[in-house]
């Protein structure tokens, strides 16, 4: 791993080191004390912004002057961050527990992983994976940052054009956390606890776009791998070779693929909770951003345009990490099946029983490796499970919306 270049994977690598990941996991990178120095940094940054939201947290357990002040919308918005801080938190202290297997997965992604014939006739298709890759994970650390900017810049943008009551209720901040001081102070010192929201915002931003990048890379990396495995198993018998050649060629061949579903089964360990916490917390996120970018919309507040942007920024990101998980997941699902297709297309019906005999044991060893990550025996992670999440989450929002209406009708 402290060998590996840029020019030699299949990922975007490039952005990995940017973001400082890639020398987070490195054994023998920098040190101090004896630990990795940028593991130590982002350790002692995670510690500060937890204790930054511990502290929050506190203004909910006691008496404060504005406690009246707050509404659904603050409260929803508090409790999507805080569960999504947490969460990411997890997330982020769950992979650097991985990083040595993390860096030797990171060896599917190489263009010379595949050492057969047959393979590297086909290694084009990992440099068109390259250039896919880069630009999708380049468009998702820019949509990223576009939603963190709007999260951090508009509520400076309310606060100069227009002048609320500073004696009466708080200055809006980036997520509205209820710090346990007076409006007076809150006020008084603001920028400080805007900045200790920038700091905690911006947390998870970084573990979101660190980790999917990861797991984006390595997903389109055994995709592609895959696709160079169909090809070359396609190929046999094809050619102006002898029946023992053949045999060899498919041996070859073979021992590949099986390489890479060693890897895939290390990579799979690795992923296999974070996916499943994220399809739940995606779609819980889903469900609160959204139900909140409704009520805004419909609520007779004046200035609401930043939180409808912002708001709605936010559900389509979520929407978009989630589509992509199982977008992804569901093409190497199916990949992972066109090989056993591409088996049978070889020309094997001219081939000796030796050789038959080697494909048939090879598609059942195929079959009996289920390499799927599922959320129950019968539930797959794909683009099925996409669409019922959106359906379920379109039939919550929706009772949600019916009785908040009901309650307003009888309060009035």
């Amino acid at each position: 791993m402290d060998n590996l270049r840029i020019e030699e994977v299949a990922i975007n690598l490039k952005l990995l080191k940017l973001y400082r990941f890639y020398h987070m996991m490195k054994p023998n990178g920098t040190k101090i004390f004896n630990c990795n120095a940028y593991r130590l940094l982002f350790f002692l940054y995670g510690a500060i912004v937890n204790s930054m939201v511990v502290y929050s947290i506190i203004g909910f357990f006691v008496d404060m002057d504005d406690s009246l002040a707050i509404s659904d919308v603050d409260l929803f918005l508090i409790l999507f961050v805080m569960i999504n801080f947490f969460f990411c938190s997890w997330r982020i202290s769950f992979i650097l527990k991985k990083s040595i297997t993390i860096g030797d997965a990171l060896s599917i992604s190489r263009f010379n992983f595949f050492t057969s014939e047959h393979c590297c006739k086909h290694l084009s298709v990992l440099y068109d994976n390259r250039d896919r890759t880069i630009k999708i994970t380049n468009y998702f650390f820019i949509f990223s940052m576009i939603v963190l900017m709007q999260w951090i810049i508009f509520p400076i943008m309310v606060i100069t054009f227009t002048a609320p009551d500073i004696e009466n209720c708080r200055l809006p901040n980036i997520m509205n956390l209820r710090f346990p001081v007076s409006t007076h102070t809150y006020n008084q010192y603001y920028f400080i606890f805007y900045l200790m929201e920038v700091a905690i915002s911006t947390f998870p931003i970084y573990v979101i776009m660190v980790t999917d990048t990861l797991i984006l890379s390595f997903s389109l990396a055994i995709i592609s791998q895959q696709e160079v495995l169909c090809r070359a198993f396609k190929n046999i018998g094809h050619e102006e070779n002898s029946q023992s050649k053949c045999y060899e060629d498919f041996k070859s061949i073979l021992g590949d693929q099986i390489q890479l579903n060693l890897k895939i089964k290390s990579y799979y360990s690795i992923v296999r909770p974070v996916i499943l916490a994220n399809v739940a917390m995606s779609s819980t996120f889903f469900i609160i951003v959204t139900y909140v970018l409704i009520v805004v919309c419909f609520s007779k507040e004046s200035n609401q345009i930043l939180t409808i942007i912002k708001l709605g920024s936010s559900a389509l990101f979520i929407s978009a990490q989630f589509f992509l998980y199982c977008y992804l997941l569901d093409r190497m699902n199916l990949k992972r099946e066109s090989v056993n297709f591409a088996i049978y297309s070889c020309d094997w019906t001219k081939m000796d029983l030796k050789f038959k005999k080697l494909l048939l044991l090879t598609m059942r060893m195929n079959d009996a490796n289920n390499l799927m990550i599922k959320v129950s025996p019968k539930k797959v992670v794909n683009l099925q499970m996409f669409t019922n999440v959106i359906s379920m989450s379109y039939n919550i929002i929706s009772v949600m919306l019916k009785t908040t209406n009901s309650k307003n009708v009888i309060s009035e």
